[in-house]
């Protein structure tokens, strides 16, 4: 017997399923990490809200501030990185924040790889704010 009614849903489901608003906030983070290193602009500001705050710790605006700011900064940085790889080497989550050690490599005209911590708030499958703890 042919069921249309599940076969009409398992395409919603999975569409769903990949919606930012359905990523818890490691997911959310997760997804940036792998758009970042996909190259996938488009991709990638969907996990940002509009509003999107960046800081330095302790307390120091930086940019990009807003969504449309990254957009500038990120297209820039991939069209000029075109090995820019980023990877997670350890993650600490509580509630809306996700605690990350990340390691850059691939930077044009730079060999090393650059380590780092950044802290992101994220609400409802958006990242609202990161921090990077500066050295």
């Amino acid at each position: 017997m042919f069921r249309p009614l599940p076969c009409l849903l398992v395409p919603a489901l999975l569409a769903a399923a990949s919606s930012p608003k359905n990523l818890s906030p490691a997911g959310t983070v997760q997804r940036q990490i792998e758009t970042f290193n996909a190259h996938d602009l488009e991709g990638f500001l969907t996990l940002f809200d509009d509003g999107l705050e960046v800081s330095e710790v302790p307390s120091r605006i930086v940019a990009p501030t807003g969504k449309t700011r990254l957009r500038e900064l990120y297209a820039e940085l991939f069209k000029a990185n075109p090995d820019l790889h980023a990877s997670a080497e350890s993650q600490l989550v509580s509630g809306e924040f996700v605690i990350q050690k990340e390691r850059i490599k691939g930077r044009a005209g730079k060999k090393e790889t650059l380590e780092t911590v950044v802290i992101y708030q994220v609400k409802a499958g958006k990242i609202v704010r990161m921090w990077s703890v500066g050295e």
